[in-house]
C-alpha cells in the first residue's frame, strides 16, 4: 500500500491541486487536519473533494477547522475517521482531530481526558474484535515529547493522552500535524510517528508499507 499523507492545508487550495500526479501513484490519501483557516465546512468538503475525486481519501478535522465538520461522516470516497476507524486492505486507519487546549481558543480542542476516551474507545473496540492488521493513527495533535510537538521556543506542546495511546496500544504508524515547524519522522517505542508538514508550506509525505515494513519519505511539491 502506498499512502500520501498531508496536513495543515489551512485552505491552500492551489497546492491541493498541485497534488493530483502524487495521486496517481498511491492507493489511498491521508488528511491530518487543517484543512481550513478558521473556514467554512463547505469549502473544507471542496477541498477535500479535489483529493477524494481522486482516490480514497480519510480524514480528521483540525483545531483550525469549523466544528460542523466534526459531523461530515462519509462525502463522496472521503471518510472522516475522527473518533472512529476505517479498514482498507488490513490496514486500519485509527482518527482523532481538534488538538489539545491551546492558548488560542481554537474552534476544536479537547480536554486530555477527552482526547483520551475519543481515541481509546476506538482503539478498545479493535481489540475486542481481534483485529490483526497494521494499525495507522492519523491524529491531528501529534505526541506529547517528541521531535514532532516541538515548537520554534523549544517547548513539548503535544498530547500527553495521544503518547499514551501509542505507548498502550502501540499502532505501526501514528500521522500527525498541528505544530507547522515540527516537520519530520521520530519513534515512540516501536510506533513509528511522521509530521509531513504542512501543505501550505508545499510539504508532504509518501508512505510504503510492504507487509509489516513501513518506509516514509518527506517530499516538497
Amino acid at each position: 500500500m502506498k499512502i500520501l499523507a498531508i496536513t495543515d492545508i489551512h485552505s491552500r487550495i492551489g497546492y491541493v491541486r498541485k497534488l493530483t500526479n502524487i495521486l496517481d501513484e498511491v492507493d489511498v490519501a491521508v488528511i491530518a487536519g487543517d484543512v481550513t483557516y478558521f473556514e467554512s465546512t463547505d469549502y473544507a468538503l471542496e477541498i477535500i473533494s479535489l483529493i477524494s475525486g481522486r482516490k480514497i481519501t480519510v480524514f480528521v478535522p483540525g483545531n483550525c477547522d469549523d466544528p460542523s465538520l466534526i459531523e461530515v461522516k462519509k462525502e463522496n470516497n472521503a471518510v472522516n475517521i475522527h473518533g472512529d476507524y476505517y479498514i482498507l486492505d488490513e490496514v486500519v486507519f485509527v482518527g482523532i482531530g481538534g488538538s489539545n487546549i491551546t492558548p488560542f481558543n481554537t474552534p476544536i480542542e479537547y480536554s486530555e481526558e477527552e482526547l483520551w476516551k475519543l481515541v481509546s474507545n476506538v482503539f478498545q473496540k479493535l481489540s475486542k474484535e481481534k483485529f490483526k492488521g497494521l494499525k495507522i493513527l492519523v491524529s491531528h495533535p501529534p505526541p506529547y515529547n517528541t521531535k514532532l510537538d516541538k515548537t520554534y521556543f523549544g517547548q513539548h506542546v503535544g498530547s500527553i493522552s495521544i503518547r499514551k495511546v501509542i505507548e498502550l496500544f502501540k499502532p505501526n504508524l501514528c500521522i500527525c500535524g498541528h505544530i507547522h515547524e515540527a516537520r519530520g519522522v521520530d519513534k515512540l517505542g516501536e510506533t513509528i510517528i511522521l509530521n509531513p508538514g504542512p501543505l501550505m508550506r508545499k510539504y508532504y509525505a509518501l508512505i510504503e508499507i510492504n507487509n509489516t515494513n513501513i518506509e516514509v519519505s518527506l517530499n516538497v511539491l
